[in-house]
């Protein structure tokens, strides 16, 4: 099993790269677009015309960066989740509704796998191509749409994967630390570790984050 859950770990690894590489791309394209879309609205009110393709454009890169960001939110564990019982829980039950949780994922985006793959396969078929003058064929943007998708669907199973292993050798921390909801000490560390490597020393580490987590804990309490 200790080889099985070193592969893995090696396995997500590599996807967290490629989940953090992807999210940069996406927040890039992002930007672009609204640039796009920005110099599109002075040019119709200043000179009454119109590039063409910006709303097209900023659509594609929107669905793009949605599907593609989502692993990488996964695995910062930065998706919403109402923990108003779940943090007053044993440390097993809450390890087990991590599983479900993820299981549940698993299964919603399969289903949102399978429609966008209908989709794409449609486009294909028929050669489709947007109703607008650049007449993008579709199956490109549905393409990176759908492998978003995908990714995020492997990513997925891998976590639970590595989960269940983890369930069964009783290692309960690993399944926090992996799937489990972050708590309000472990989001503090996450923001100030960012602070101080934008700012340098400029943000104490240790007493104040664990101060202000004791703080925010008793707050919620």
């Amino acid at each position: 099993m200790f080889g099985a859950l070193r592969a893995l770990e090696q396995v997500q690894q590599a996807t967290e790269v490629v989940s953090r590489v992807t999210a940069y791309i996406g927040g890039s394209f992002l930007l672009v677009a609204a640039l796009l879309v920005t110099v599109e609205v002075v040019i119709r009110k200043v000179f009454t015309l119109s590039m063409g393709g910006a709303d097209e454009l900023s659509g594609y890169a929107l669905a793009s960066s949605m599907s593609w960001g989502y692993a990488y939110a996964l695995f910062r564990r930065s998706h919403i989740r109402v923990d108003a019982l779940y943090v007053h829980l044993p440390l097993r039950a809450a390890c087990l509704l991590d599983i479900i949780s993820l299981l549940a994922f698993a299964w919603l985006i399969g289903l949102v796998n399978y429609h966008a793959y209908v989709v794409l396969t449609e486009s294909i078929r028929m050669d489709a191509v947007a109703n607008t003058p650049l007449q993008t064929p579709l199956w490109l943007p549905q393409g990176v749409w759908l492998s978003g998708f995908a990714f995020f669907l492997f990513c997925i199973v891998l976590l639970m994967v590595r989960s269940l292993l983890f369930l069964a050798s009783g290692e309960y921390q690993m399944i926090r630390r992996l799937a489990g909801a972050p708590s309000v000490q472990e989001e503090l560390d996450v923001e100030l570790e960012d602070l101080r490597l934008h700012d340098g020393d400029a943000v104490p580490a240790g007493g104040t984050a664990k101060a202000a987590g004791e703080a925010a804990e008793g707050g919620r309490r």
